[in-house]
């Protein structure tokens, strides 16, 4: 939305770029947001020289001063500092990639991690998701723990086709939407080998006392190297533990 002050400006093209993710074009920010087109690219060009956005191929995506600002304040509110601990057991006990992701309205962060020498390459290699309105969304574990919570978001993105990232990605939206189901039982999303082949996750939904949703934990390991079902238990616990650490 255009509000036509400066900051309305900035804000609505930093939020499109984070909902648009990987097809943040200019013409798309432009009808995104309603901003005449000379006007977003000298914004955007701006917000380039300034670390809050990146020029990525032939658009933008946030930049790494929002990834230090998020980390921030994760911090303040004191996310980072309750998880730690749990992050830290969790990557103990299963030697793969333990994570936390904090939420906002559009996109998450990813606000710390755990892992050893053995994964390093992989966390280089997989590609994390971070805007709402992207396939890799569709298809991870964490994505499916907002889209649970948000189910119009879901009808949402009902309007454009869905694409199938591996031959495990659910073919509809009916596949998706039963998949979904699951994860409100049972609180947990378990997805294997759907959003990159050779590559498994476990995540659940941090709250707070409101249950609104706030952070999502998981962990993320290599097919066939463990059994993310196994890891529903601690996890559930860990995330019960956090949100009450936060929320005191």
């Amino acid at each position: 939305m255009d509000d036509r002050t400066v900051t309305g400006r900035v804000v609505a093209l930093l939020d499109a770029v984070a909902a648009l993710g990987e097809n943040a074009t200019l013409a798309a920010l432009t009808r995104a947001t309603g901003i005449p087109k000379p006007t977003v690219r000298r914004i955007a060009a701006d917000l380039v020289i300034r670390r809050l956005l990146e020029r990525s191929g032939d658009g933008y995506r946030l930049g790494r001063h929002l990834l230090s600002l998020g980390l921030r304040a994760a911090e303040q509110h004191g996310l980072r500092d309750a998880a730690t601990p749990y992050i830290q057991d969790i990557f103990a006990r299963t030697r793969e990639v333990a994570w936390i992701s904090a939420m906002s309205d559009t996109s998450f962060i990813l606000v710390d991690s755990a892992f050893g020498s053995n994964r390093a390459e992989d966390l280089r290699r997989r590609r994390w998701p971070s805007a709402v309105r992207s396939d890799l969304f569709l298809a991870s574990a964490a994505g499916r723990i907002v889209l649970g919570d948000h189910p119009e978001l879901l009808e949402r993105e009902r309007e454009r086709p869905l694409a199938r990232l591996t031959w495990r990605t659910p073919a509809t939206w009916n596949q998706l939407s039963e998949a979904l189901r699951k994860v409100e039982d049972q609180n947990v999303s378990v997805e294997q080998d759907e959003s990159v082949l050779g590559y498994s996750c476990v995540a659940t939904g941090l709250r707070d006392p409101g249950g609104k949703l706030i952070a999502m934990i998981g962990v993320t390991g290599r097919t066939g190297g463990f059994d993310p079902t196994r890891l529903q238990r601690p996890l559930l616990a860990a995330a019960d533990d956090i949100s009450r650490a936060v929320a005191s």
